[in-house]
């Protein structure tokens, strides 16, 4: 049996928006996204689609994706947090789309690696003995 996601509405939003929040940030925004990118675009889409026919949250979407304004997101997760707890379907099935966004994320967090490739690591505060820089 598997253990229950229970990510919030906050989050959720936050993760499907928070592109165009740091939109000012360009490249810097999807890269943050990373191998999520399509992910993110389904949570979007699924979160789209439920606000369909409520003119005050696609008004606030509309006002997050092209002005990537904080208190349209604020409203965005207001009216994703009552549709979550209205629908169970719908908040299993966004809350499991957002959980592999953070996996991904996470995964590439953990994935990098400072390797140094074969040159020399000196502890500056603790130098020791004869140190040579650059193997010479």
């Amino acid at each position: 049996m598997e253990p229950a996601i229970t990510l919030a509405a906050s989050t959720i939003a936050g993760l499907a928006f928070n592109e165009f929040i740091k939109s000012g940030s360009g490249e810097l925004a999807k890269k943050s996204l990373g191998g999520a990118i399509n992910l993110v675009k389904n949570l979007r889409a699924q979160i789209r689609a439920k606000f369909q026919g409520n003119g005050r949250a696609e008004t606030a979407l509309t006002e997050v994706e092209q002005q990537g304004n904080q208190a349209a997101l604020e409203k965005v997760t207001k009216y994703l947090d009552v549709e979550m707890m209205e629908d169970e379907a719908f908040a299993t099935q966004v809350r499991q789309i957002a959980q592999q966004i953070i996996n991904i994320q996470n995964q590439n967090i953990s994935t990098r690696e400072y390797n140094n490739y074969g040159r020399d690591q000196f502890n500056v505060e603790n130098m020791q003995g004869n140190q040579k820089l650059g193997g010479q």
